[in-house]
């Protein structure tokens, strides 16, 4: 009676350890696969917008925009005419990235620059600033000339917190552009350049207008108009007026092209 109840045992744990054996054995055999997060895909360009003034009314940056700290970079596509995610970073996708406080910042998509947004990508990208006005601007720059670093062009040498010339003067005091109120309301103002600006002085600042390589080699001229939702003119930029909410206008020409021609 004991020896088959002892056999019976036995064959229990015997049988108990092969399926043990079994199960690590599957493991080991088929581990866990995570899922395969496929890459943003490359979108085809617009060829319709070619030649063509196209405007642009208050593209929505970000509201985490306190003046003090950096603001999440938001993204452009000027062959598209739309804004694109941060996770299509690393394509060809985008044309211009502004960044920094107020989104103050501009650069072009290249991929070559390890201090640019895209870096890493084969964009081939790049931006420059001219003091002209927008229908002045009708010669395409060489190559050369083209920045391809990040934040290559911020707020205006002739306001507060400037260093060269740039596309937009921040007032952060409220005294360069309009009587000081006593409600600060003319306080922490950015006023974009692309129309030009008389400084309370007397000092005429010239119009602005940044020129962009595209992520593709197609070229663009920008008129930078606003950054505050709905308001076009610098006389109705306040601190608490809506923004960041950038409008311009552009012209988006071909590889190639010599000029900025605007066709019918």
């Amino acid at each position: 009676m004991n020896i088959s109840r002892q056999l019976t045992r036995t064959k229990y744990i015997a049988l108990l350890c092969i399926g043990l054996a079994i199960n690590t054995a599957c493991s080991k055999s088929d581990p866990t696969t995570e899922p395969v997060v496929e890459p943003p895909k490359e979108e085809e360009s617009n060829t319709g917008l070619y030649n063509k003034l196209i405007t642009v009314r208050d593209f929505a940056a970000t509201d985490k925009n306190d003046g003090n700290n950096a603001a999440p970079t938001v993204y452009y596509s000027l062959e598209t005419n739309k804004g694109i995610p941060e996770t299509h970073r690393q394509t060809r996708n985008w044309d211009i990235a502004f960044s920094n406080i107020f989104n103050s910042h501009v650069s072009g998509n290249n991929g070559a620059n390890n201090s640019n947004f895209g870096y890493g990508n084969n964009a081939t990208g790049g931006i420059l600033i001219v003091e002209k006005a927008f229908d002045e601007v009708t010669e395409v720059p060489a190559d050369a000339e083209f920045k391809v670093i990040g934040d290559a062009i911020g707020m205006d040498q002739n306001g507060d917190e400037g260093n060269g010339v740039g596309w937009c003067l921040y007032d952060f005091f409220g005294i360069l552009v309009k009587q000081h109120t006593s409600n600060r309301e003319t306080e922490h103002v950015a006023y974009a350049l692309g129309n030009g600006l008389t400084l309370l002085n007397g000092k005429v600042i010239k119009p602005r207008t940044l020129i962009v390589r595209t992520a593709k080699g197609n070229y663009a001229k920008i008129k930078p108009l606003s950054m505050y939702k709905d308001l076009l003119k610098p006389e109705q930029w306040f601190k608490s007026s809506p923004h960041v909410f950038i409008s311009f206008d552009y012209v988006l020409v071909p590889k190639g092209s010599k000029t900025f021609e605007i066709k019918p």
